[in-house]
């Protein structure tokens, strides 16, 4: 079996996986216009990536179109491949207002509308089809053919860059490791098919200006190497994304997993800690991993004052439980000399209630502060009788 075939193939396979996850993105957020520009780019990217193959089981969809036809859709795949790269990145930097990069993605899609419109007209008013002029060097038109590639190739190497160029301005933002890694990957990937695929194709046509033979070996080999390796290494950078929101939710469960069982085996502490020091309990979930810790370390600290110091190390587990066990017998003696059961001492009034985000909790402490100061029970800070001097 060709060993390219099962190559192009297996790339194929990846952007189709890639782009139906796009996808399903998509249908959770329909309404992020850099999201919509990137589902579509990966649609023209995965139908060429696997229609562009050359094999017998895709030649009656080709024989379909006819040749002419099924050019005019490859390469207008690819500039539209092209255009969805660059404006992706444009609508996804938020440092820019929404409406003037709205307006810039719709210029720069007349731009594309005009290149599109250049590769037909051109071709069709070609007496040779755009022809090598190594095919036809008696009826060889240079301006036809100069702007046919600079229409086609010209456009897309263009823009394959100003997406670079803007993927590495939004590279400079992200911090996760991850996302850093898929968009140096990402952009490797479309450098290599823009310099592979157009800047090739560039070189050949500007070679033919001189010398209409001019068609070395090696320009064919870059060609492949650009567009399949560029493809490929395209294909592993998008794959990274949905791979990593895989890893992350596997972890994610394992976290919870693990965060389960120690709550089950800290379960007899607890019990034992919020019987004793019942004030420290907080709302929540009995046996929610947050709550027994929280609640743990409370009872920890109320019990601290009974418990004798430690002999050594308390990061060693028997020299904790040696005078938290001192702390707990001694409580237990007190309750016993009392003839109570109920704490030596009355439980502490809980002045803070709960909230549910930061801003909350300090809305309400400003709110406190203020009625302490009206009550004057606070007196005004440094700052306060500054401006007021």
């Amino acid at each position: 079996m060709d060993v390219e075939l099962v190559i192009r193939w297996a790339k194929g396979v990846v952007i189709c996986a890639v782009m139906i996850w796009e996808i399903v993105q998509l249908s959770r957020r329909p309404r992020d216009p850099a999201l919509r520009v990137l589902t579509l780019g990966l649609v023209f990217l995965a139908f060429a990536a696997t229609f562009g193959i050359k094999t017998p089981l895709l030649q009656p969809i080709k024989d379909f179109f006819g040749p002419e036809v099924w050019g005019y859709i490859l390469n207008g795949c690819w500039m539209a491949m092209a255009y969805c790269w660059a404006t992706f990145f444009l609508l996804a930097n938020t440092d820019r207002p929404a409406a003037q990069r709205r307006r810039k993605a719709l210029i720069e899609l007349g731009f594309l509308v005009a290149a599109l419109i250049v590769m037909v007209v051109v071709k069709e008013i070609s007496v040779d089809g755009i022809r090598r002029p190594a095919a036809s060097p008696e009826r060889y038109s240079d301006w036809e053919r100069t702007a046919w590639y600079l229409s086609v190739s010209g456009y897309a190497l263009t823009v394959w860059f100003v997406g670079v160029r803007r993927a590495m301005v939004l590279r400079r933002k992200l911090s996760h490791v991850w996302a850093r890694a898929a968009f140096w990957i990402v952009i490797v990937g479309s450098a290599a098919m823009a310099i592979g695929v157009d800047g090739v194709v560039l070189v050949r046509q500007f070679g033919r200006q001189i010398d209409t033979t001019f068609d070395p070996d090696w320009l064919t080999s870059l060609y492949s190497i650009g567009q399949l390796g560029g493809q490929l290494v395209l294909a592993l950078g998008l794959a990274l994304v949905p791979l990593a929101t895989i890893v992350v939710a596997v972890r994610a469960r394992l976290d919870n997993s693990v965060r389960a069982r120690f709550s089950k085996r800290m379960l007899p502490l607890w019990r034992t800690l919020t019987a004793e020091f019942p004030y420290v309990a907080l709302d929540g979930t009995q046996g929610d991993f947050d709550r027994v810790t929280t609640e743990i370390t409370d009872g920890l600290s109320e019990l601290a004052r009974d418990c004798p110091q430690p002999t050594g190390d308390i990061r060693d587990p028997k020299v904790a439980a040696e005078a938290i066990a001192a702390g707990l017998r001694k409580r237990a003696e007190q309750r016993k000399w009392a003839g109570s059961s109920e704490p030596a001492e009355p439980p502490y009034p809980r002045l803070e209630p709960d909230f549910p985000d930061w801003r909350s909790r300090a809305e309400w402490m400003t709110a406190v502060a203020d009625e302490l100061r009206t009550r004057g029970v606070l007196g005004k800070d440094d700052h306060e009788r500054a401006s007021a001097g």
